[in-house]
């Protein structure tokens, strides 16, 4: 696991959210020297506190560990559109889900 790509995105997307890291550590129950240290690439959580700054900061743990994952065994046409995706910011993957939400609705109408 690329420890130094992990605290960079939890950094990335705490800021991108306005939280300080004394909020986050008092969303996730831990010290805010601690996220300091997994953000400069110290430390690692426990699976418990990696889950809490998942809820906390609304990623996905496929974000945070991207660069460790093997591919997504799945037909050409979804591995090319996870592909597409997982490049994105969390902010253009929220605008991504809200097209995708709108057009399975959209869909559902005429069907």
């Amino acid at each position: 696991m690329n420890k130094v790509m992990f605290g960079k995105r939890i950094k990335e997307i705490r800021k991108l959210k306005n939280i300080t890291s004394n909020k986050l550590a008092e969303l996730c129950e831990i010290e805010p020297s601690f996220v300091r240290q997994i953000e400069s690439a110290a430390k690692y959580p426990s699976i418990p506190v990696f889950v809490r700054l998942c809820n906390a900061l609304g990623i996905s743990p496929e974000y945070l560990l991207k660069d460790s994952l093997d591919e997504i065994d799945e037909p050409d046409n979804l591995k090319s559109l996870y592909n597409k995706i997982k490049g994105l910011t969390p902010n253009e993957i929220e605008l991504a889900m809200d097209i995708l939400e709108d057009i399975t609705k959209h869909r559902q109408r005429y069907l």
